[in-house]
């Protein structure tokens, strides 16, 4: 009798610490929001330090917003949604080996969509979507990679740097400063510019 009781209370203790142990690695599953917000504050911090003007930042957007975009990222070269992913950077060889690059163009126009939505109603279409990897660095390869047309994968490290080597575009000051109230209106915000 003796030998039973501290056996069930071991059984116990086990048990509890299953239970315990199998709940915290549901909660670090990758789709969980919990997980994807540490990627997107260093993605905000990153981002604060983009100079404005020419470029605007609408920051730390909820999924209830535009989905799994994070940021919109509002410069001379338009409109571009970011989101943040808190992976190592697929390399390049792993991106020109994707079996279907019409499906990973189709999503990427969709993860885009509602932005583009909202951009549109001011005559400037969301074209990108930025994946920001905040992985392990790897400097010798270049700081963002094409994907696909209207997809690139960034380093997280060197967002700032990828940014400022983009093209420029037509979009003036007023123009950019139209899509930053377009977007922070559209997802909810107050307006900035009123």
């Amino acid at each position: 009798m003796r030998i039973l009781i501290p056996l069930f209370i071991v059984m116990f203790v086990m048990a509890g610490f299953y239970w315990w142990y199998t709940k915290k690695m549901a909660d670090m599953q990758p789709g969980d929001s919990e997980r994807s917000l540490p990627g997107a504050r260093l993605t905000s911090e990153r981002l604060r330090s983009m100079p404005h003007p020419p470029w605007r930042v609408v920051f730390e957007i909820g999924e209830k917003s535009l989905g799994n975009i994070d940021h919109v990222v509002i410069g001379p070269c338009g409109p571009i949604a970011i989101e943040t992913i808190m992976a190592d950077r697929p390399s390049l060889e792993a991106v020109e080996a994707q079996s279907n690059a019409a499906q990973v163009m189709a999503n990427a126009a969709i993860t885009r969509g509602e932005l583009d939505d909202v951009t549109s109603a001011v005559g400037v279409p969301c074209k990108l979507l930025a994946k920001v990897y905040w992985g392990t660095p790897v400097p010798d390869r270049p700081a963002g990679i094409a994907v696909t047309e209207g997809l690139v994968a960034v380093e997280g490290q060197r967002l700032e740097q990828w940014l400022m080597m983009l093209p420029p575009g037509s979009l003036g000051a007023a123009q950019v400063d139209q899509v930053w109230q377009a977007v922070l209106t559209g997802i909810g915000r107050p307006d900035p510019l009123a």
